[in-house]
């Protein structure tokens, strides 16, 4: 009886302790990085922007039905099957949060390109490989993969219903010609230099392990903000640019502003430059206190100096991101030049109030971005990222989401996907 009184009153602890840290689970090695168990938030893009998109709903199918049907399709030696049935488990994968395993099969969907009947899923493909690249930190060439939808919005949100996911797809829109309109982009250079053989090389030709075994980073080192802004006045002559901002929440999936106490979010910023000879410079980095003691950055003592740090192995939850003009590229890095002089302020001028600047550089709003905690109240990783997952953003160029790369944690659930 004391060895039952005993056990229960370690699970009664241990219940409480996991109420306290805001029910946060470390998955198994090899998975993605932890996850938080939380009701995740789903956005229907379609309900609120343009008519013409078509909303539809689709069971996403089990990795069990999945590798069936692909070692049914090789029996009867369907290619078609077989290059659907590893779409459908990267689907799966993605849906789950198991992006290095989404990745592996979306490579060998992939190499199999020719097999799909229809650009919808081929678009739906490179969308897939977007997500998942930009998930393993190869931003370059998750940008490259969603150039190849051309530009085709289309949202997937998961949702799990008696035990089911369910995927919400929206898009049969391509909007290429705005971009070129709009002289984002050089239409000539870019139809050479993202062709698909040149795309698909980039993707296929990639070191796997290096990918898979990406580490994360949460103490990002330093970054002398001059020479990474002299970096991109490289003298080389670019067809196109693009911005991406990230959100790591607190507490993914919820509005908490701070979880235990030390873990407050960050939002930075990846920018990217194509150059005409088939290089491309990425620089991914964000602004941060520079602690001129313990409380320095906080509610206590919210004003200090400032710093830029690398993070380029930052991890993250919710990202925007959109192809951007050369005057708008130029306006960044003169807004970081500026920001990099400046301090850091907890209520006014922070990581936040960074990213979201150069957001609005890039003509992408974010609205319902501030919230308060004690003794202050400002933009914020846990509003900012919440408004995300809820589809509060638009690309101001157009004047709803179209042109915009969006990849949010809604995309995983509570549980890595089974091996």
């Amino acid at each position: 009886m004391k060895r039952f009184y005993y056990i229960l009153s370690i699970v009664l602890l241990f219940h409480a302790f996991y109420n306290k840290s805001y029910g946060q689970v470390v998955l198994k090695p090899g998975t993605d990085s932890a996850t938080t168990l939380y009701d995740s938030l789903n956005i229907y893009p379609a309900s609120v922007t343009d008519v013409n998109y078509v909303n539809s709903k689709r069971k996403i199918v089990s990795v069990k039905t999945s590798l069936e049907l692909l070692a049914e399709a090789k029996i009867k030696k369907d290619l078609q099957a077989q290059a659907n049935a590893l779409l459908h488990l990267g689907d799966t994968y993605i849906a789950y949060g198991n992006h290095r395993k989404a990745y592996a099969y979306l490579v060998r969907a992939l190499k199999m390109k020719d097999a799909f009947n229809d650009d919808i899923t081929i678009a739906h493909l490179y969308y897939n490989l977007a997500i998942v690249l930009s998930r393993l930190k190869q931003y370059a060439d998750a940008v490259k993969c969603f150039y190849k939808t051309g530009f085709l919005y289309q949202q997937t949100a998961f949702k799990k219903k008696r035990k089911q996911i369910f995927a919400v797809d929206t898009g049969t829109i391509t909007h290429a010609t705005e971009i070129y309109v709009n002289n984002v982009m050089d239409e000539e250079t870019a139809s050479s230099n993202f062709s698909d053989s040149l795309i698909d090389a980039s993707v296929l030709n990639r070191d796997t392990a290096q990918i898979i075994n990406n580490p994360v980073l949460e103490e990002s080192p330093y970054m002398d903000y001059n020479e990474m802004i002299d970096a991109f006045y490289d003298d080389k002559p670019a067809f196109a640019y693009a911005v991406l901002i990230h959100v790591k929440q607190p507490t993914p999936g919820k509005a908490n502003v701070f979880a235990q106490l030390s873990k407050v979010g960050h939002t930075f910023i990846t920018l990217l430059k194509f150059n005409n000879d088939n290089s491309v410079l990425s620089k991914t980095f964000g602004f941060y206190p520079s602690k001129d003691n313990i409380l320095s950055g906080t509610p206590i003592i919210p004003f200090t100096n400032s710093q830029i740090k690398n993070d380029s192995l930052h991890d993250w939850d919710e990202l925007i991101g959109k192809f951007i003009s050369v005057k708008s590229f130029i306006a960044i890095l003169n807004f970081v030049s500026e920001a990099g002089d400046k301090h850091y302020d907890l209520n006014y001028n922070n990581c936040t109030d960074f990213g979201l600047k150069i957001a609005s550089i890039a003509n992408i709003t974010i609205a319902d971005t501030k919230s308060r905690w004690p003794l202050g109240r400002g933009n914020n990783p846990a509003a900012t990222g919440q408004s995300i997952l809820r589809g509060k953003f638009k690309n101001a160029d157009t004047q709803n989401q179209h042109g915009l790369f969006a990849c949010s944690n809604n995309l995983f659930i509570h549980r890595a996907a089974s091996k």
